[in-house]
């Protein structure tokens, strides 16, 4: 008798499920820590660009309201058009958008590309769980899941600690070029 728990034998991942799991939590990862990164730097950005902190913490606040926006919308647009479609899509978008930050010349611009940042961070975070649920058999899920869950909590975690140290380092600008490669 097992006493109702689970006994289904899970087994290692692959190399071609670590693969997967890899694509799906580089994204996942990058769209968590760009908030932390960014609260960070709001003072450095304020002096910057001549702003208030008011007028600058809507980089973050649109920031959210995208991601939380349309989140649903790709999950949507995925399960139809299929999920890596949407990922690979979010991930160019998400790139572009962080590579657009970085060279954003006013508060303005810094807003407008954060708003589409934080769409890419939707199509990434929308798509991410389903690319393992799909791709990966069910018998080695459980791993990939579990990896995936960390990657999402240490995006978080780092990202105070990664944006003080790119600010100390080297330019603002270099907070939203981490994401590029």
């Amino acid at each position: 008798m097992t006493g109702g728990l689970n006994t289904e034998k899970t087994h290692p991942l692959a190399v071609s499920d670590l693969f997967v799991v890899i694509i799906a939590g580089i994204g996942l990862l990058l769209s968590t820590l760009d908030t932390g990164i960014i609260n960070v730097a709001l003072p450095t950005l304020v002096h910057v660009f001549h702003s208030s902190l008011t007028a600058m913490s809507w980089t973050i606040t649109l920031y959210t309201l995208a991601l939380t926006g349309t989140i649903v919308l790709f999950g949507r647009l995925s399960d139809r058009y299929g999920h890596l479609t949407v990922y690979v899509l979010g991930l160019i978008l998400f790139a572009l958008s962080s590579m657009l930050c970085g060279i954003a010349q006013s508060v303005s611009e810094l807003i407008a590309f954060r708003v589409l940042q934080g769409i890419g961070a939707a199509m990434l975070q929308a798509t991410s769980a389903a690319l393992i649920t799909t791709i990966i058999p069910e018998s080695r899920r459980g791993p990939a899941l579990g990896t995936l869950g960390i990657l999402l909590g240490l995006g978080p975690v780092l990202g105070p600690s990664v944006g003080g140290t790119i600010l100390s380092m080297v330019s603002w600008r270099f907070i939203f070029f981490i994401n590029l490669p």
